[in-house]
């Protein structure tokens, strides 16, 4: 049996030069995809304050139970069309909602004692629409990382936590949405 000749240096060079590229642009693409979820969880809470603000001009409760089912609904749905566990998005969407609620609640609350800092803007033609596809991109970008063997790990909480700029979001509450990011995952 003959022995093959060891690739020159320039080969081994290259070789070396494009796993380091594609393992570069592999992180670079987890990244972004990480990001762009983040921000779009961040995005959908921010409306909360016009929500808020909405409902109390409009003496709207806060708490909605026939539209909570819809969004869950929805995401169940879109989450199961993406391969991904239902049983699992639901529940980072009750996470996600709970938080909501939580921010409405504070806002209403700091309402009672001085006025609203923007215009209002209108439930229905403008805020749902909006939350509704921030809730179909994040429901999509969840899909996409998972199905690319890239799931959320422990060692982008910090990041997370950073993003969620909200002021009336508590940490309790930031983390809670992170742990429930962490469990979801593909359908068995």
């Amino acid at each position: 049996m003959k022995n093959k000749p060891l690739p020159s240096l320039p080969i081994i060079l290259t070789l070396l030069f494009a796993v380091f590229t594609f393992s570069v642009s592999a992180q670079s693409t987890e990244s972004e995809l990480l990001q762009s979820l983040f921000q779009s969880i961040d995005e959908r809470l921010e409306y909360m304050d016009d929500v808020a603000l909405f409902k109390a001009q409009n003496k709207i409760p806060i708490e909605d139970v026939e539209r909570e089912k819809i969004v869950l609904s929805d995401a169940e749905q879109l989450a199961a069309s993406h391969g991904m566990d239902p049983v699992s998005i639901e529940n980072f969407f009750i996470t996600q909602i709970n938080a909501a609620k939580a921010i409405q609640y504070r806002y209403r609350a700091e309402l009672l004692t001085r006025e609203a800092s923007h215009p209002i803007i209108d439930l229905q033609s403008d805020i749902r629409p909006a939350l509704d596809r921030l809730g179909n991109d994040i429901v999509t970008l969840l899909a996409t990382l998972l199905q690319s063997g890239l799931p959320i790990g422990e060692e982008s909480r910090e990041r997370f936590m950073e993003a969620l700029q909200n002021p009336l979001l508590a940490d309790s509450e930031r983390e809670a949405l992170f742990n429930a990011l962490l469990e979801v995952r593909l359908s068995p």
